[in-house]
């Protein structure tokens, strides 16, 4: 395994309650986490029932494409307990008794006051040459052990499916191990920069060349009405991959910098909003059609972000007859009456049979009336679904974002 080639891993979950849905597996997002900042690139990550023969097969395969395996579940006592069986098959190498670890079973038991049933001495059998992991919160080791049958020299790293015992064999042995094979090859840092009023296929084509960039990585994920831009340093030190990020960055600002509106991850176009009203001692009145009121609700579910609202009107009834002269003087009674720093007014059509799918989808007009005069915008869609309700607002509030930092 070359050192000066970062090096591949995978995350493998059993279970069969994983598998159907009865519990969540948080496992394999702290692992991705956790070997990303090692700079460990994943690739895949599978989630297997308890079955020896699919365990052993999904096993199989990814020994022949990665270098790390990470595993986690079935090392337990009970009979559906079979990873260690499908990782000794699949390795080539016969399972074990390791008397070591009989003997702090042993000890452990007596050290609680319990007797040790027979199945618990299941725990005790690893693969034959494997180096056995420490859990210093359960009864059940994990285990380190190469491959001996694709000729990679990949290594499966097995661990239970508790969280509190994977979690502390990563952080006390895996991830240490990791580090000593990663030969100075680095580690992964990442930014999110969030954007507003731009839709992904509209991103990608802005954003040419960067996106093809072999390091720093740009990747996009979509979001409703709203998406995020990744970006991803490789490097020795946690400060050369922050410069890497730094100039990325600047390089996608100077593309579509109009439309990112914050740089911390998951933060809200409300949230950010909400702090540039404070910052600018402004108030805004509201008037909503179609989305009756969930603009106005978005404000207010952040701190503060209730202080900042003038005026909030909702009108149930239908815009029949919308154009961009009327929805203005909307706006601009708004801010009027409401003695606000801004008026925002928000008109659909809002028909029962219109929603963001429909062939009829209606439309809405946005009019922002300011101290620089009134900006606006038209959508093709009105209606009342949710769908529609958060991209109008996204909209919305990009649009009063916009007039405050002046883009």
């Amino acid at each position: 395994m070359s050192q000066s080639t970062p090096l591949s891993a995978e995350i493998i979950t059993t279970g069969t309650e994983i598998l159907l849905g009865d519990i969540v597996d948080t496992n394999a997002a702290w692992i991705a986490q956790q070997v990303r900042e090692v700079g460990v690139n994943l690739y895949y990550k599978t989630t297997v029932g308890d079955n020896e023969p699919r365990i052993r097969g999904v096993l199989e395969m990814s020994l022949a494409r990665s270098d790390i395996l990470l595993v986690t579940g079935g090392l337990g006592p009970t009979a559906d307990d079979i990873t260690r069986d499908a990782i000794a098959n699949a390795t080539g190498r016969a399972l074990v008794r390791d008397e070591e670890i009989v003997e702090k079973l042993r000890e452990r038991f007596a050290r609680w006051g319990n007797p040790m049933t027979e199945n618990n001495l299941r725990q005790a059998f690893i693969p034959e040459g494997a180096t056995v992991i420490p859990n210093p919160v359960g009864t059940a080791p994990g285990f380190m052990t190469p491959d001996l049958r694709h000729g990679r020299g990949a290594r499966i790293i097995a661990m239970p499916g508790v969280p509190r015992e994977m979690k502390r064999m990563m952080t006390e042995s895996v991830l240490p191990y990791i580090l000593t094979l990663t030969g100075g090859v680095g580690i992964i840092r990442r930014r999110i920069l969030r954007t507003v009023g731009i839709g992904e296929s509209s991103l990608d084509s802005q954003l040419g060349e960067l996106m093809n960039a072999g390091n720093p990585t740009v990747g996009l994920a979509a979001h409703l009405g709203q998406a995020d831009i990744r970006i991803a340093a490789r490097a020795a030190s946690a400060d050369e991959a922050e410069a890497l990020l730094d100039q990325m960055e600047s390089q996608v600002r100077e593309q579509v910098g109009q439309y990112i509106y914050s740089s911390t991850q998951d933060e809200s176009v409300e949230t950010v909003l909400v702090r540039l009203l404070q910052e600018a001692n402004a108030t805004i009145a509201l008037l909503e059609t179609s989305s009756a009121g969930a603009i106005a609700e978005r404000l207010r579910a952040v701190e503060d972000g209730g202080e900042r609202i003038a005026d909030a009107r909702v009108d149930g009834g239908i815009a029949e007859a919308l154009d961009e002269a009327a929805v203005s003087q909307m706006a601009a009674d708004l801010r009027a009456a409401g003695g606000a720093t801004y008026g925002l007014a928000i008109v659909s059509t809002g028909l029962p049979d219109e929603d963001f799918y429909s062939q009829t989808p209606g439309q809405t007009w946005l009019a922002l009336a300011g101290p620089r005069g009134v900006r606006t915008a038209r959508f093709p869609f009105g209606g009342r679904d949710s769908i529609s309700t958060a991209w109008i607002g996204n909209r919305a509030l990009d649009l009063l974002r916009r007039e405050i930092v002046g883009v």
